[in-house]
């Protein structure tokens, strides 16, 4: 047997020693354990592929507001991944993560209302509470979303000032669409508009510092 030999039944002995110690944490009610559990099985990473027990993982960790695992979980009742698809099961999963404070599932909540997805029926209204909730939190898809809603002033009035600050942010914040949209809104807006929104976006800076 050659050392490379003895190095791999080493590495195999300590992976099934931390798959233990996962597994020991994930039962003892540990909610990242549990979505750690839930991923190795759902990608069939060092134990078999089992989607049945990466749900109930998932759903035991997703209990305790374990908020990528509700995000997961959402996602698969949503697609259908492993589990039969439930548009219902999804929605109320989304919504408790969005109303957990997740940003990410805010965007998504925003995102089902607006387009009616996921068996609700469409109402701008939510969606808009759902976007500025999760530009709130940093999110740039809802950054950009509701700056170009301001700027094209559907569904919400006009607002070039407010728009700006949202989009510049969803620029800083990567979202690649921003920048042509920031580019135009500047291009048509009034010099005092611009000087609120730089005053506006030098306060925001300030009050986060």
């Amino acid at each position: 047997m050659t050392q490379n030999d003895n190095s791999e039944q080493q590495l195999t002995a300590t992976q099934a020693q931390a798959l233990e110690a996962l597994r020991a944490a994930a039962e003892a009610g540990d909610a990242e354990a549990q979505y750690r559990l839930g991923m190795l099985y759902g990608n069939g990473e060092g134990v078999p592929l089992d989607h049945t027990r990466a749900e109930h993982w998932f759903t035991q960790s997703a209990r305790q507001g374990h908020e990528t695992a509700l995000l997961t979980l959402a996602w698969m009742y949503a697609s259908g991944a492993g589990v039969e698809m439930d548009d219902d099961r999804a929605r109320e999963l989304y919504l408790l993560a969005a109303d957990k404070g997740s940003a990410k599932a805010q965007y998504v909540a925003a995102t089902m209302y607006r387009f009616g997805q996921h068996g609700v029926e469409p109402d701008m209204l939510r969606a808009i509470h759902y976007y500025q909730l999760a530009a709130q939190r940093g999110e740039p898809s809802a950054q950009f979303a509701l700056g170009k809603l301001l700027m094209e002033g559907k569904h919400v009035e006009n607002d070039d000032v407010l728009a700006l600050q949202w989009l510049t942010l969803a620029q800083a914040g990567g979202n690649k669409r921003a920048e042509e949209y920031v580019r135009h809104l500047v291009q048509r807006m009034q010099p005092e508009q611009l000087q609120r929104a730089r005053a506006m976006m030098l306060e925001g800076s300030n009050g986060n510092a």
